[in-house]
């Protein structure tokens, strides 16, 4: 018998994601022009000025990017700029929402339709975020139980997201 999860790229991408962490705790620490190189490439330059700046060719650094260590700081960085966006995205969101609630009063009725309009996919926008985020927080928990399941060598617990087949080979 096998697993099938239901979304295969979910599979894929965290059977991609232990590979990548498996390979980078085998690997050597980035040196220091390597994670500057890991910054200005986050920051956006283009991997020509991220040579340049670093006085290394743009083929050392398709080398260096190859390197698991090197992906995985980068995914890491990513995450981390990510995280900044989104506070930033949220003080915006603050007063976008007091504009919008400032037009709701406006005189002209086509301004406060489309104020209502912006409320409302705004409100629907925030439940399908929340929806998403829970979701990742169950699917982050599973992931933990099975890693740590697998670890200890325990027995997996029955697997509830994802259907059992025979499979045809036994």
């Amino acid at each position: 018998m096998i697993a099938v999860a239901e979304d295969q790229s979910s599979k894929i991408r965290y059977d991609r994601s232990n590979q990548l962490l498996n390979q980078v705790q085998r690997s050597k620490p980035l040196t220091a022009k390597q994670k500057k190189a890991v910054e200005l490439l986050c920051a956006g330059l283009s991997p020509l000025c991220v040579a340049d700046s670093l006085g290394i060719t743009t083929h050392g650094l398709a080398r260096w990017r190859k390197l698991p260590a090197f992906k995985w700081a980068v995914s890491d960085e990513m995450q981390i700029d990510a995280d900044l966006h989104g506070v930033r995205l949220k003080a915006l969101y603050g007063k976008a929402l007091d504009r919008v609630d400032k037009l709701l009063d406006d005189k002209n009725p086509h301004i406060r339709l489309q104020a209502c309009r912006l409320a409302f996919e705004a409100e629907q926008n925030i439940a399908r975020v929340i929806e998403e985020q829970e979701m990742l927080k169950s699917l982050e928990t599973r992931m933990e139980q099975l890693a740590n399941a697998a670890i200890h060598g325990a027995p997996m617990n029955e697997i509830h997201d994802a259907e059992i087949i025979e499979d045809s080979d036994h």
